[in-house]
């Protein structure tokens, strides 16, 4: 499912509009229409106390249209309108000529916030319907009261398209927004969703059909972002030949470890293996060998010579690499004087072998980034956001409020593929983008990116394309820590539990393939 703008979506509305001919009017019936349905599935008891909050644009003739379903079906919800009648336009001024004419119950902001405010503390459900699309900036008077005055009751709040303080493009809340329970967006996805403080105001997200299909997009010609969704994930999965053996699936090298982080190549490793790896090496320096060794079970074992606990830069022999299918470098690599030498090296000895590199991988090529550039083979990096701080000279708060551009700008000038990780992690190739909707604070836990990291190099190494394998494994990484946090609680999810639940995610899209 693709993602939108505010101006791209008015232009596929108006394409609608205009060369399909379904009017406005008629859009706006059937938005007002679908969530009017969705809060009657959800209080099928016509007597619950609902609250309709109508703003003056097309977000408020939504808000009308819902009142005047509710009404039809025997409901009695508390509609206000919160402008002066004489701003509204257009399809709003229509919805509100109707709702006048058909003389159905509606209160004026004139009566005074204490009175609506009497409203909101005895509802059970409040409906936003004020702001919309529209905003950008700072919620003004008398909205920013209104809007607290919401999130200071317990009712259950519906958002109708979005949160209204919420920036549709951006994400971003300037003064305050609505924090929906539920949010209902017409067509397609709006970016502001998954950026910045999109994810904590929306809620629970549903895209409702308005008659304004997603192809439009493609017909205006649009590049826009997508979703990984479950089928997406399914699609790029690598296939699993039914009469292959270890050598089909592929050899995974993990090259990282030191004294400090002895558990992270262990956790990619063993990750590699439980996505279907048919072999899988872990190359580590040889003064921490025997307490790997006393933690592996699955992977084969190769030491390098070490110095203060971190590889010396020495020992990296052609037999290595031979046979190998996919490289992982960084998990718990340390920093080390060698660093940047060393990984240079491994590239040297790699024939187009995708690599991912990822932890303190990242720091150490971040002054090397033409080397990925020239490398003949797909170059994945798995930063988070304060790594990718660190590779672009900025800090992680001009990351965060600018996650796509950033990503998407990286990627395109050195020439590599790009998961830029966090609560909702973006994956940037240099020919797209791809927005990860799932994944929760269960997975904020030390470890969780080497599993991510393992479960990439093993859709690699099964033969999954780049873009494939980073899609694939962002979904069954963050769709394993949402599970895993049912049955553990979201505070005691590990970064082994995310590689058991990761088996039961992969049996599920393994049977929608």
């Amino acid at each position: 499912m693709k993602i939108v703008k505010r101006d791209e979506m008015r232009a596929i509305e108006q394409f609608a509009i205009e060369e399909i001919g379904i009017s406005s009017a008629v859009l706006m019936e059937i938005a007002g229409n679908q969530v009017a349905e969705a809060l009657m599935r959800s209080y099928p008891d016509q007597s619950v106390p609902i609250t309709i909050l109508i703003g003056s644009g097309n977000n408020g003739g939504d808000g009308f249209v819902i009142a005047r379903r509710l009404f039809d079906a025997g409901y009695a919800p508390s509609v206000w309108l919160l402008v002066d009648p004489g701003k509204l336009q257009g399809d709003a001024r229509v919805q509100h000529r109707i709702h006048t004419a058909r003389q159905l119950p509606l209160h004026s902001i004139e009566e005074g916030l204490a009175r609506l405010d009497v409203d909101l503390a005895s509802s059970e459900a409040v409906v936003d319907a004020m702001l919309g699309t529209g905003i950008s900036g700072a919620v003004r008077e008398p909205f920013n009261h209104i809007i607290e005055m919401v999130n200071g009751h317990e009712a259950h709040v519906v958002a109708v398209d979005l949160p209204s303080g919420l920036d549709c493009d951006t994400g971003r809340v300037e003064n305050v927004a609505i924090r929906a329970d539920a949010t209902f967006t017409f067509a397609l996805p709006k970016l502001g969703f998954y950026l910045q403080d999109g994810p904590s105001v929306i809620g629970r997200l549903e895209v409702k059909d308005i008659s304004v299909p997603e192809t439009l997009a493609d017909t205006l010609g649009m590049d826009l972002p997508e979703l990984i969704t479950e089928e997406l994930a399914a699609q790029a999965l690598p296939g699993r030949a039914k009469f292959g053996h270890k050598g089909t699936f592929g050899h995974v090298l993990v090259i990282g470890g030191s004294r400090p982080f002895v558990g992270a190549p262990l956790y990619s490793a063993h990750a590699a293996y439980n996505a279907g790896a048919g072999l899988v090496t872990l190359a580590i320096p040889e003064e921490i060998y025997p307490v790997v060794a006393g933690q592996n079970q699955l992977a084969l074992i190769r030491t390098l010579p070490s110095a203060d606990g971190h590889f010396n830069g020495d020992g990296l022999e052609a037999d290595l690499f031979e046979k190998v299918s996919a490289v992982a470098i960084g998990p718990g690599l340390g920093r080390f004087d060698a660093g940047e030498g060393f990984i240079e090296e491994i590239m040297e000895h790699l024939d187009g072998q995708p690599i991912i590199i990822d932890a303190d991988g990242l720091y150490h090529v971040k002054d090397r980034l033409e080397m990925l550039s020239r490398y003949d083979g797909p170059v994945i990096l798995t930063p988070h956001p304060g790594e990718m701080a660190n590779l672009t000279g900025r800090t992680v708060a001009e990351v965060e409020s600018d996650r796509i551009n950033v990503a998407v700008d990286f990627a395109r000038k050195h020439q590599v593929h790009l998961v830029l990780k966090g609560h909702r992690t973006i994956i940037a190739t240099p020919e797209g983008i791809r927005v990860n909707p799932h994944g929760n604070d269960a997975l904020a836990k030390g470890g969780s990116g080497d599993v991510l990291t393992g479960m990439i190099a093993s859709f690699l190494a099964q033969g999954a394309g780049a873009a494939e394998a980073m899609q694939a494994a962002v979904y069954v990484h963050a769709a394993s820590g949402e599970r895993a946090a049912q049955k553990c609680s979201h505070y005691g999810v590990t970064p082994g539990d995310i590689i058991e639940t990761g088996k039961e995610i992969l049996k599920e899209l393994e049977g929608k393939k």
